[in-house]
């Protein structure tokens, strides 16, 4: 994934995957995370969570949490291939509609509301196609596939080092 991503000993980890299923690639944070529960998840400590967009609501539940990992589509061009991974720190930014909001902004209600400041990430994934379908491009299905592999292997690992601790 990226050298600044990481998960310490005994820490909670929450996967939010964000996205639409029905418009394509939109659908592809939430897919990402299907995808990773149906293997069985990556074991005790991590939770999982999808929604259509992100709300004021979320704050609470990224409260419980030591660290976020916010996985979602990007326009292709926005995002490197196969994916990116970059750290989020908390915004209050102006939001036109609270109906949808940037990660920053939870994470900032988040600090406010609940004085806590999980380490937050996004994995964005780029995405080709945005027709009303509930089917992936191939592009971004392999980027999603690359991405949940890398993903697995390396929170498996991060695992591992701590338990030998």
């Amino acid at each position: 994934m990226d050298q600044r991503f990481r998960v310490e000993p005994g820490e909670r980890v929450l996967i939010y995957g964000i996205g639409n299923v029905g418009r394509q690639d939109d659908g592809l944070g939430v897919r990402l995370v299907e995808s990773l529960e149906a293997d069985g998840g990556l074991g005790a400590g991590i939770a999982y969570e999808t929604g259509y967009q992100l709300n004021i609501e979320d704050a609470l539940l990224l409260s419980e949490f030591d660290v976020v990992l916010f996985v979602d589509a990007a326009v292709s061009g926005h995002a490197r291939e196969p994916f990116q991974v970059e750290r989020l720190e908390p915004s209050a930014g102006v939001e036109f509609s609270t109906h949808a909001m940037r990660p920053e902004s939870v994470l900032s209600l988040c600090e406010e509301l609940y004085q806590r400041r999980p380490r937050a990430y996004m994995l964005a994934l780029p995405g080709y196609e945005w027709d009303i379908q509930d089917q992936l491009s191939e592009p971004a299905a392999r980027n999603m596939r690359r991405a949940l592999t890398q993903m697995i292997e390396e929170i498996r690992c991060m695992r591992s080092r701590s338990s030998q601790v």
